[in-house]
């Protein structure tokens, strides 16, 4: 099956409103075999939007439309899709029934404009919203579907769960097969890499498809197969699964929902070792980024901010004179930083960072994204320097997603 969303509002175009309806209903489509092939936006106008549902009715099976449906003056998409499909609007006395009731158990007095939220088009089947005035309708014929939904998420959601997607299933309109991905999850390689070494199984990929996609330091493998259970699907994917993991597996820290962080408290509790951190340039994200795996008390002893130089001496016992010679950012003080992190806060393992986020603070010697690296550990005290390119929040957030790669990967060489 063949779908199209069409989003009404012209908030969506103005960029008010962020169209989270799209991206829901795209993925609720793919788990349900449905193809989404055009996303298309259109304002508050009749024209504008007839134009847009007839050219949606010619090229796929299903519509889906979001807002528009409400009481006021500027929501045409009943009258819109009623002219597209060729229909007279009508009253649908059980869904005025059904605003009355609604309006009746709030104590609220309804007026007169609700009432045209209970007209439909000719032949119509309604949608029960249970959340708010606005009732949906799905409508077919021999060339198409639609199905008008409201725009408030949480409306659209509970309809399209609850009400649409079984009136689907009953009419036998739904796929037999469905898509069924899984997400290999790689850090400390880049995507150019990961798609040079893959190139062969990329350029002749048919099904299973892969795609990747890079995020700050991340790349995430996505492969993805038409099947019709989850046991055909998991014979297609685990041969090029283990392709993959033959390939770049020392990269792969997880698949699906693990999280880089998640992945590195793992290796800490099955090595029974305790984590600190302290963070210049990176504000506290690297222990955020820690402590928002649940769990992370077993190993996660805490994190320090030392960003001016007086605090990385006072809380972390980094010497003066060593700022003085070798700089804030540099690998000198980046081990030392990571030595009394681990001595002041009592753990087995330390990370460290110091580094030039921008947009200012930059040297010829040191530019913008300079960023020093220290690790302390059962192996030693280390370090390294990198640079990252990017915008301040971006240079940031790559550091701290190296950090975690350094770590895991220090950890993995020990017993």
């Amino acid at each position: 099956m063949k779908a199209e969303i069409i989003a009404v509002g012209t908030e969506l175009l103005l960029g008010e409103v962020l169209n989270t309806n799209a991206q829901y209903l795209s993925s609720q489509c793919a788990l349900l075999g449905i193809d989404v092939y055009h996303h298309v936006t259109v304002g508050d106008n009749h024209r504008r939007l007839e134009s847009a549902l007839q050219q949606a009715r010619d090229r796929v099976d299903l519509v889906l439309v979001t807002g528009g449906i409400g009481p006021t003056a500027d929501d045409i998409t009943r009258e819109a899709v009623a002219s597209a499909w060729g229909r007279n609007l009508v009253v649908d006395p059980e869904l005025l029934d059904s605003i009355k009731t609604y309006f009746c158990n709030r104590g609220v007095e309804m007026t007169h404009n609700n009432e045209s939220q209970a007209m439909i088009p000719e032949g119509a089947f309604p949608l029960e919203n249970s959340r708010g005035t606005a009732p949906g309708f799905y409508l077919a014929d021999d060339v198409s579907a639609v199905a008008c939904l409201p725009g408030p998420p949480g409306e659209l959601r509970t309809m399209f769960f609850d009400v649409l997607v079984p009136l689907l299933r009953s009419r036998g309109h739904l796929p037999v097969s469905r898509l069924y991905s899984r997400d290999v999850l790689t850090a400390g390689i880049g995507e150019s890499t990961v798609a040079n070494i893959l190139a062969d199984i990329i350029e002749e990929q048919r099904d299973p498809t892969i795609g990747t996609y890079s995020n700050a330091g991340t790349v995430r493998l996505r492969l993805t197969t038409r099947a019709e259970d989850p046991e055909e699907a998991e014979k297609k994917l685990v041969p090029i699964l283990e392709v993959i993991l033959d390939r770049i597996g020392e990269f792969v820290y997880g698949y699906d929902d693990d999280s880089l962080a998640g992945s590195l408290g793992r290796e800490l509790i099955e090595k029974g070792l305790t984590l600190s951190s302290a963070e210049s340039c990176t504000g506290g994200l690297i222990a955020r980024m820690l402590t928002d795996t649940p769990g992370s008390s077993e190993y996660f002893q805490g994190g320090v901010v030392p960003y001016s130089n007086e605090a990385k001496e006072s809380l972390i016992s980094v010497p003066k004179q060593l700022m003085i010679d070798h700089g804030a950012v540099s690998e000198e003080v980046a081990r030392a930083m990571a030595r009394g992190a681990s001595e002041a806060l009592g753990s087995d393992v330390a990370v460290a960072v110091t580094g030039v986020a921008g947009p200012g603070g930059g040297t010829e010697d040191k530019p913008v994204g300079t960023v020093c690296f220290g690790f302390s550990g059962p192996w030693g005290t280390d370090s390294e320097r990198h640079f990252f390119s990017g915008d301040r929040s971006g240079v940031r957030r790559r550091s701290a997603v190296f950090a975690l790669v350094g770590l895991r990967r220090r950890l993995a060489g020990l017993p």
